[in-house]
């Protein structure tokens, strides 16, 4: 009964999240022309992390074009970073060292890799005179390095915004051979990113398991986030050096039944000597958890934990004092706008426009009125009713093999 009640929740749940839309006021512009609208996290979460659902609409209810807004041209020139040596511990670790002679302010570089099924963990290190190293990044891990329709792919690594004359890429070969960096690049027009967007109004819960000695950070939100990159603020002790990962709990089927368990989706190292703050690969999650190794020190004292979400913007021609709305619908498709392809210098600086009052709007009736019947949310309600009716069915048919059996 228990697999039944739960089976029905499920039902009622999924009928009232596809009943579910949103919708939001665009502020008025001062000036006409092309403007970036800066999606907030709460957009973000609203549309699933998903563009396509995304309309914007003006006074008269016409549909107005939008195209995604990187803030730069994909139309780069790069520069070629000279390697000045490789060197091999046999089973240990391979290290690239690449000169900035220019002492050139870097945030990322990529580099070319010969193709290989093998993943990688990497750190990467700066130094003024080739000798003295100070950390910039550790532990991270770079993997899917084949591309089958080339002999070599082409990856980018971030690292915190530095201007050391050195860099050096240390890959671990302890569970593999070597990987072969052919070449290391810069993008010539690379602008520093935009500032990350630090996510707000989260719930964290810190735990000891004693038996594992692990200290457990569990992180929740109200509605899922987009989060791209995560920050510990440290004060106890002064010298530390902790194994971390980020695990998510996920469900999947086995044997007809339904079973919990834990997903490691990224790995990193809390260390003292460097700023811990990590990039990860995006989520899109309500909650998780970060697991920090202890083994037989003591706990770290955190005074924050950091969340960040890289901004994300959409461009659209808008007329100066007028009224836009921004529809998010998750039965939609992606739009086809002529807008991307039309010359737009995405290079510029444009004005920006903001988005206010975002609010849930369930079950529309406008929006039913032009479908048809089976598009309908009655439509719908029909279905889960019928449902209703086969599992009551069954649930009354055991209940009664059970009578019998007693």
């Amino acid at each position: 009964m228990k697999k039944i009640f739960s089976l029905l929740s499920t039902f009622f749940a999924l009928s009232f999240s596809l009943a579910q839309n949103y919708q939001g006021q665009i502020n008025q512009v001062s000036e006409s022309g092309l403007h970036q609208i800066v999606l907030s996290p709460e957009v973000r979460s609203a549309s699933q992390n998903n563009l396509d659902f995304l309309r914007i609409f003006d006074a008269k209810n016409n549909e107005v074009p939008y195209v995604l807004f990187e803030g730069r041209s994909t139309d780069l020139q790069y520069e070629n970073l000279t390697i000045v040596s490789r060197n091999a511990v046999p089973n240990k670790v391979t290290s690239v060292v690449v000169s900035n002679e220019k002492a050139l302010n870097l945030e990322h570089l990529i580099l070319k890799i010969a193709n290989t099924d093998v993943d990688k963990t990497y750190s990467i290190s700066g130094s003024n005179d080739n000798q003295e190293w100070f950390g910039l990044v550790i532990n991270q891990t770079i993997n899917d390095l084949n591309d089958s329709g080339k002999t070599s792919v082409e990856r980018n690594f971030s690292f915190p915004l530095n201007n050391y004359k050195f860099l050096r890429f240390d890959f671990i070969d302890k569970n593999s051979l070597p990987i072969n960096v052919l070449e290391v690049r810069l993008e010539k027009n690379y602008a520093v990113k935009k500032s990350k967007i630090e996510l707000q109004n989260f719930e964290q819960k810190i735990t000891t398991d004693k038996k594992k000695k692990q200290t457990k950070i569990h992180i929740s939100f109200k509605d899922p986030q987009v989060i791209d990159a995560i920050g510990f603020d440290i004060s106890a002790p002064n010298f530390y050096l902790r194994e971390a990962r980020i695990v998510i709990n996920k469900t999947r089927t086995q044997k007809r039944t339904e079973v919990d368990y834990n997903e490691t989706v990224s790995n990193f190292q809390l260390n003292s000597k460097v700023k811990n703050s990590f990039e990860v690969s995006e989520l899109f999650v309500k909650e998780f958890t970060i697991e920090i190794d202890n083994q037989d020190n003591p706990e770290l004292q955190i005074n924050k934990i950091s969340l960040f979400q890289d901004p994300v913007s959409i461009l659209a021609d808008l007329k100066a004092n007028e009224n836009y709305t921004l529809k998010i619908d998750s039965k939609l498709s992606a739009p086809a706008y002529d807008l991307a392809h039309s010359g737009i210098d995405f290079n510029q600086n444009y004005p920006v426009a903001t988005i206010s009052n975002l609010d849930k709007i369930d079950d529309p009736k406008e929006a039913d009125s032009s479908k048809t019947f089976w598009q309908t949310s009655l439509f719908m309600w029909l279905c889960i009713g019928f449902a209703v009716l086969i599992i009551g069915y069954f649930a009354m048919t055991m209940i009664k093999d059970l009578n019998k059996e007693n």
